[in-house]
């Protein structure tokens, strides 16, 4: 029997895993359902042009899929309560080394 053992962050293993997996998934249904591969926006976590692709809307802000799973794991973990939390610095040094 194995035990989800929280690492840095408040994260389990398990959650990291569940957290990956959804945003995976998203991208999926994003390239099944036809969304065009070369659409880009600015994604205003990192400031950079991304793809649509697997992006993720939260209230008035869209990120893009990388960002959107650096947010989601500062959420579950308890280090940002927000999207614009994070977006606004509090949350930048948060950069799983597997995402960077």
């Amino acid at each position: 029997m194995t035990t989800d053992v929280r690492g840095e962050r408040g994260l389990t293993d398990g959650q990291r895993r569940a957290i990956e997996e959804a945003m995976r998934v998203l991208l999926e249904e994003d390239r099944d359902r036809g969304v065009d591969r070369g659409a880009t926006f600015a994604c205003p976590a990192c400031s950079a042009p991304q793809g649509l692709l697997g992006s993720v809307v939260y209230g008035d802000l869209r990120l893009c899929n990388r960002c959107a799973t650096r947010y989601e794991m500062a959420r579950i973990g308890g280090d940002v309560r927000s999207c614009p939390e994070f977006i606004s610095g509090r949350a930048r040094a948060f950069r799983p080394p597997e995402l960077d």
